[in-house]
């Protein structure tokens, strides 16, 4: 999807993800968290991510 992106001019990706589904992916493939809102469900964060495609 990232070269998708790039090819049709994104610079940047965004998206966001909980704490127990796929943040340690993310962080492994380039992504910075740039938000999270802690105990967004029962305990649970919600994570912004980003990463800079160019």
């Amino acid at each position: 999807m990232e070269n998708i992106a790039i090819n049709n001019g994104a610079t940047v990706s965004v998206l966001d993800t909980f704490d127990f589904q796929a943040e340690d992916f993310y962080l492994k493939n380039g992504y910075q968290v740039f938000g999270r809102i802690i105990n967004y469900t029962r305990g649970h964060s919600r994570i912004y991510f980003k990463k800079k495609l160019i």
